[in-house]
């Protein structure tokens, strides 16, 4: 696989140890280049500690979940959310209503293949996915229900 971009949903499929995590595991051990926003690392470390509060992970599986995150994500490229995205993310997107941190990853992807070729878009999230898709961006993993 070529580039992939990592958004949230998807990335904490895998920390968490769902079902699915290991399709998730897997297309991030295969990309060529893994890349993703800062938000990702913002989203990640707010679910694992609101998780963790809420009791439904403990302290041990915090910590592992995020040293997880921390060692794969140190070898990411990592895009700031920048002045371009923002603009971006205030314009219509095919498939409404997009959530505002959903439309922060999918205009990062979408500027990102500005720039270089397309990453496919790894997310487990639907307005995620079928916007991804209605701008031309491939998604992974490719057979996941929406």
């Amino acid at each position: 696989m070529s580039s992939l971009y990592a958004e949230s949903s998807a990335v904490l499929r895998w920390l968490l140890g769902a079902e699915d995590g290991e399709r998730v595991r897997d297309a991030l051990t295969g990309a060529r280049a893994v890349i993703s926003s800062a938000l990702t690392a913002a989203e990640v470390a707010r679910t694992l500690r609101r998780l963790a509060a809420e009791r439904a992970i403990d302290l041990a599986q915090h910590d592992a979940a995020w040293a997880r995150f921390t060692g794969a994500s140190a070898h990411w490229y990592i895009y700031a959310v920048s002045d371009a995205i923002l603009d971006r993310v205030c314009q219509p997107f095919p498939r409404e209503p997009l959530r505002t941190l959903d439309a922060i990853h999918v205009a990062t992807a979408l500027i990102i293949s500005r720039d270089m070729t397309a990453p496919t878009v790894l997310s487990v999230d639907h307005r995620v996915r079928d916007n991804a898709v209605a701008l031309g961006l491939g998604v992974a993993p490719v057979e996941w229900g929406s």
